[in-house]
């Protein structure tokens, strides 16, 4: 995999933002599954994503395209509780006891999904990074709505501090929905006055489809072949954000105390600028933040790991930048 590296014009006294584009990996096998799994997505999942279906039959579905996935069986699976609600524990199989952690926020548009719907994503990165992976299963839109989820992350993290784990060794990841919480339970940990993780890794976030200037997410719907716009007006009026809330914007939010962020994304998905708006943000204050674009690649292609090379990469690349944050 090729990187490219394409820094946008930096703002008056800011850094230029961190933004590489990466080639898929050559070879038949690799464009043949992509292929393959690019159909499967656009004909199985993404017309059960959104409305008219109820959201019942939406966690069907991503419950039912995440079962068919590989998963990396050197790391164990150990269900727990931290309170009211249920969380996984993903732990290597082999080497010694975890000295680090992730916690680890699935994505599902606040609606759907679970920790078991993301084990492809969880055991590939404790194998990769030797580290705990506390998973929580936490409360879901419509049924409870915001900020349910925050508290319920911000609860999770306490428990790898009471755990044992120093903040500097833990990281903060999510995909999609959980990579706007990840962003979101980092500036809730800040405001509680606990210690800041000592990295943030966001896959395919999903933080606006609305407030982004010059956004390309109307040019991208042909591409995508799993979000559509329709399901992101429907989570909105079930999540029932309360705008006065200041953890209901992360566009709002002061980034210029941001841990050292990785964010990853798709060239083919609608919520491409949401990624680089983030780059971008970070940039003018002066803050870490590297946006890697996956070309020809779309929403958590992560979750095809162990099927595609590009998706072993971009988990690869996750560890690595959280690896070289955590304290030894």
């Amino acid at each position: 995999m090729s990187a490219l590296h394409s820094p946008s014009q930096p703002a008056a006294s800011a850094q230029a933002p961190v933004i590489r584009h990466y080639q898929p990996p050559t070879g038949a096998m690799e464009s043949l599954m992509a292929a393959a799994l690019r159909v499967a997505l656009k004909v199985t999942l993404k017309p059960f994503l959104g409305p008219p279906w109820p959201f019942a039959v939406q966690r069907a579905a991503l419950a039912n395209g995440s079962a068919l996935m590989p998963q990396d069986k050197r790391a164990v699976v150990e269900a727990g509780h931290i309170g009211p609600f249920a969380v996984e524990r993903v732990r290597p199989k082999a080497g010694p006891k975890p000295k680090h952690a992730i916690l680890y926020i699935h994505g599902g548009a606040f609606v759907a999904g679970s920790p078991k719907t993301h084990r492809t994503i969880t055991r590939r990165l404790a194998v990769l990074t030797g580290a705990e992976v506390l998973a929580p299963d936490y409360r879901l839109a419509p049924e409870h709505v915001f900020p349910a989820q925050i508290d319920d992350c911000v609860a999770s993290y306490r428990q790898l501090l009471a755990d044992g784990y120093s903040a500097d060794r833990i990281s903060i990841a999510g995909d999609s929905a959980g990579g706007h919480l990840a962003l979101v339970t980092w500036k809730a940990i800040e405001m509680a006055g606990l210690p800041a993780p000592s990295s943030l890794v966001m896959i395919s976030p999903a933080f606006s489809l609305h407030e982004l200037p010059n956004s390309t997410a109307q040019a991208r719907i042909p591409r995508d072949p799993m979000i559509r716009l329709a399901w992101a007006e429907d989570v909105e009026k079930a999540l029932k954000a309360d705008p006065k809330n200041p953890l209901a914007n992360p566009m709002g939010f002061d980034l210029s105390t941001m841990p050292p962020a990785l964010v990853q994304v798709g060239d083919d998905e609608v919520l491409y600028d949401n990624s680089v708006w983030l780059a971008e943000a970070a940039a003018r204050l002066g803050r870490h933040c590297e946006c890697e674009v996956y070309l020809q690649r779309w929403h958590v292609f992560h979750a095809h790991a162990g099927l595609l090379k590009s998706s072993d990469q971009a988990l690869e690349r996750m560890a690595q930048f959280m690896k070289q944050r955590w304290t030894v």
